[in-house]
């Protein structure tokens, strides 16, 4: 969703004179939560668990040959930023190499170099805990958001009510809400910005399911009689992580939809290789979306899998394959649970 709108410009800080009057908004452009600044100027900011590799759907994406799929994940736990390598060729901070999937703690400050201590570095310039935000694409300071409300400016706020955060306009003495969502769009007085969400929804990282290879997870998903329900479950041999709730319904249906091909066609007797795999056209048609809205949702479904399990060798494009025009889930361990009956 893209959400247009006239608003102050944020590249400035305000002047002290200016201080008094100041919105929310320009305050909360200079408080942030964790922050990386690379070496070659850039700014990321980091969600409650961000991971870091050559894959392009990690939160951070590099495009180095020497970085693995999945290099790193850096994580919010217990108060404190922590990292964790997930790579072949290594993950230094502090000049000092950490050893693989070991949980190491960070500082303020604190460097780090992937692949090669000798190559890029990310500084931890800030350590505060993950916020929602408002993210520019290029180079306008990020918007930290103020739960429950945040001033943009006198025809526009963001509230947060209910875990979902709501645009509010002011049209004609009358205020208009509109829902924004995780990766949704709003753009100011020119500057576009995508919205960040940090909840966190499990209890801490080291309880996620764990992910060497595809083998190593089982999905199990429980729908409602009426389809208007769905919940799915993601464990291990130690972990279950579940995902639900209203406002993922489209994401978890279309798994739903997938996970049924897969089980249909390995009912059928198909090699694992041809198993699970719908024209993205017809998968659309079948949806009442446009391919395009398709993919959407398939990105996030993959983004939602990585934040819910931790993966280390593969990553979610390998559950979640989208090739030449085709789609699948793929997998065997799925298991589907249709108003208290198991689905054949």
């Amino acid at each position: 969703m893209s959400i247009n709108h006239k608003a102050q410009s944020f590249d400035q800080k305000p002047s002290t004179s200016d201080s008094a009057s100041a919105s929310p908004l320009s305050e909360s452009v200079y408080f942030h939560g964790g922050i990386l600044n690379s070496s070659s100027g850039d700014s990321i900011y980091l969600r409650q668990y961000h991971t870091i590799g050559r894959s392009k759907d990690c939160h951070t994406p590099l495009s180095r040959n020497d970085i693995s799929r999945i290099h790193a994940v850096m994580f919010w736990q217990e108060n404190g930023w922590y990292i964790q390598d997930k790579s072949t060729n290594g993950v230094w901070v502090n000049r000092k190499r950490i050893a693989k999937d070991q949980t190491v703690a960070l500082q303020k400050n604190d460097q780090i170099a992937l692949s090669s201590k000798a190559g890029d570095t990310f500084t931890l310039v800030s350590s505060d805990e993950p916020s929602d935000m408002l993210i520019n694409s290029k180079s306008l300071p990020s918007i930290c958001l103020n739960k429950p409300f945040t001033k943009l400016s006198k025809q526009f706020s963001l509230y947060f009510e209910n875990g979902i955060w709501y645009l509010e306009t002011l049209v004609d003495d009358n205020w208009e809400s509109t829902k924004v969502y995780d990766g949704d769009t709003i753009h100011i007085d020119g500057g576009e910005y995508t919205l960040q969400t940090n909840r966190i929804e499990e209890k801490t990282c080291q309880n996620r399911p764990v992910v060497r290879t595809i083998e190593d997870l089982t999905f199990h998903i429980n729908v409602s009689s009426d389809e208007e329900e769905i919940q799915l479950s993601i464990n291990d041999s130690e972990h279950t992580a579940t995902i639900g709730g209203h406002r993922l319904y489209n994401q978890l249906y279309l798994f739903l939809c997938l996970a049924r091909q897969s089980n249909s066609d390995r009912a059928l007797g198909y090699e694992p290789a041809h198993c699970g795999w719908v024209n993205l056209n017809e998968l659309s048609n079948s949806l009442g979306i446009e391919p395009e809205n398709t993919r959407i949702r398939l990105h996030r479904l993959r983004t939602r899998l990585r934040d819910t399990a931790s993966f280390s060798g593969i990553d979610a494009c390998q559950i979640l394959q989208l090739q030449g025009g085709e789609v699948r889930l793929n997998t065997a361990n799925i298991e589907i649970v249709k108003g208290g009956k198991n689905e054949s």
